[in-house]
């Protein structure tokens, strides 16, 4: 395991062979050497966080003489010194920095396999993994995944909400099988295969109170002057290309993004006043201090949609992306980007189950 390599690692190389042996567990045979808990390492990791032996006792129910003990048999299992404690201060090691991300990748390793076992428990056979644009997808995602479960319930769903370079680098890794995600219709390479569901579109985010915020919309000439922050360049969105070169040529002083997230774009748009070249879908994120104004320039719309690895395609995956579409059948822009619950979508179209194939198999559990 990873505590070992990292104990063979800081040893002195006479103790690494002797130190180097299994790890003995509390089977009750054994009574001597240090017994491994995961408890131990979940304790571990919040002292790392918070550096506080009290705090962490506390969250964890025990004595603070408990917990010291608990850390120093790790240290000593280790072979190495995870904290420097002294009357004032507990500081993290270079060796407890280390080890930290091997318990942390430990402690991940462990909750999915109680997830694995409790899905096996509820009859799950396969997992499909969702990662979708916070803000791009509203109430009818889990709706649709409730509708497709009760038609296919050894099917369970994981969900992520990422950002779109995320999506994209999650679905090259295979760490999800399914991106809602947006993708520009006709350049897309043969690796990805695409599901439409609607039509989103680039518009000026511009603060309330803006010389351009009461605009019916707005043309690229019109932001002459105007720090306007832009997505970044992607290869696959030669739109935003076009856009760069199109207001440099007309005078705009263009800012590339560099924000966390959607809440601190909208946020430095209303600090600093300037405006940006954002979604239509992210409107949702402005809370009445941003208004989102037509660009009148052509070739601003873009497909939003299901998007998965051709290779990595399997019958779940396919037998979902058909129940999707015709489960949302009718549905315009307003519906898919609803946040308001089942009140305010039309009728979903649930596929009747007599007419579909229960789905060979989705993303295998490791």
């Amino acid at each position: 395991m990873a505590q070992h390599a990292l104990r063979a690692a800081l040893a002195p190389p006479q103790a690494r062979v002797a130190r180097h042996r299994p790890i003995r567990y509390n089977d009750g045979v054994d009574k001597g050497g240090f017994a491994l808990r995961i408890e131990t390492l979940y304790e571990f990791l919040l002292l790392t966080s918070n550096l506080n032996f009290t705090e962490t006792a506390k969250s964890f129910f025990i004595s603070q003489s408990v917990l010291s003990g608990h850390i120093s048999s790790l240290e000593k299992e280790l072979g190495a010194l995870l904290f420097v404690r002294d009357r004032h201060s507990v500081r993290l090691t270079e060796a407890g920095r280390l080890f930290q991300k091997d318990a942390q990748r430990i402690v991940e390793d462990y909750e999915r396999a109680l997830e694995h076992l409790s899905q096996y428990a509820d009859g799950v056979s396969s997992v499909i993994r969702i990662g979708f644009l916070e803000g791009s997808f509203g109430s009818f995602l889990p709706l649709v995944c409730r509708g497709y479960r009760k038609e296919h319930p050894d099917v369970d769903f994981h969900f992520r909400t990422m950002e779109l370079a995320n999506i994209q680098k999650a679905l090259n890794e295979n760490e999800i099988d399914v991106g809602l995600a947006i993708y520009q219709d006709g350049i897309q390479g043969a690796k990805f295969c695409y599901r439409r569901l609607y039509e989103d579109r680039y518009m000026l985010a511009v603060p309330v109170g803006h010389r351009l915020a009461k605009r019916a919309s707005v043309c690229i000439a019109d932001l002459r002057g105007e720090r306007v922050v832009v997505p970044h360049f992607n290869r696959s969105k030669s739109m935003l290309e076009q856009m760069h070169v199109k207001l440099r040529n007309a005078g705009a002083e263009v800012r590339p993004a560099g924000f966390e997230d959607v809440g601190a774009m909208m946020a430095t748009l209303v600090t600093a006043g300037v405006v940006a070249i954002a979604l239509d879908h992210l409107r949702v994120f402005g809370n009445g201090n941003v208004e989102f104004v037509p660009l009148a320039d052509e070739n601003m719309e873009i497909c939003a949609g299901a998007v998965w690895k051709r290779s990595k395609e399997t019958g779940a995956i396919t037998s979902f992306i058909d129940f999707l579409e015709e489960a949302c059948e009718g549905f315009g822009k307003e519906e898919f980007l609803a946040r308001s619950g089942p009140d305010a979508l039309p009728s979903l179209q649930f596929p009747s189950s007599p007419s579909r194939a229960q789905p060979p198999g989705g993303h295998a559990r490791p």
